[in-house]
């Protein structure tokens, strides 16, 4: 269910947005409040889970990831396991293969999709040489996959990871 959010809420929201490490003395400035006021917000933001944590953002081009796939999957129906579908299953453990093996390109997200395909993995890799590896041996190896379909970015026209702050 959605948080309850006021006018200074989201102005918080939207200056840490652009700059996760402003101090708190800062924010209150800006904000032209006590800096009692803003403490005290950030911790029920963070307690209502609007706030996660602070990370910082790390353009993957700079890293070396030139290619950005969308993998459409078709996974094979079967029981659940461990009270996960097997899509999922399949979904995370592609996306902790994918972290700890330094050949494989990264899942940077996996979906449980509606339609003709099960998951939706969005796939960035250094060289095609490795996408094409991760697509033709590594999906192999999994017993679930039935069919893969994959769609190669030509240009990344917009990329956000902040939603809208809207009231």
């Amino acid at each position: 269910m959605p948080v309850r959010l006021d006018e200074l809420d989201l102005k918080i929201l939207a200056l840490l947005s652009r700059d996760g490490r402003i101090p708190l003395s800062r924010l209150a400035e800006k904000l032209r409040v006590p800096r009692t006021t803003v403490n005290s917000r950030l911790l029920r933001l963070r307690e209502e889970g609007v706030l996660e944590g602070f990370r910082a953002e790390i353009p993957p081009d700079k890293l070396g990831y030139k290619l950005v796939a969308f993998v459409l999957v078709k996974v094979r129906r079967t029981r659940p396991v461990d009270g996960m579908s097997n899509q999922e299953v399949l979904a995370r453990s592609l996306v902790r293969q994918t972290a700890q093996d330094p050949s494989l390109p990264w899942v940077e997200e996996a979906h449980i999709i509606t339609g003709e395909y099960d998951l939706l993995l969005k796939v960035r890799a250094r060289e095609l040489d490795q996408l094409t590896r991760f697509l033709i041996a590594h999906m192999a190896t999994h017993d679930d996959v039935v069919q893969t379909h994959t769609l190669l970015a030509l240009e990344t026209v917009h990329e956000d990871h902040t939603p809208p702050l809207r009231p």
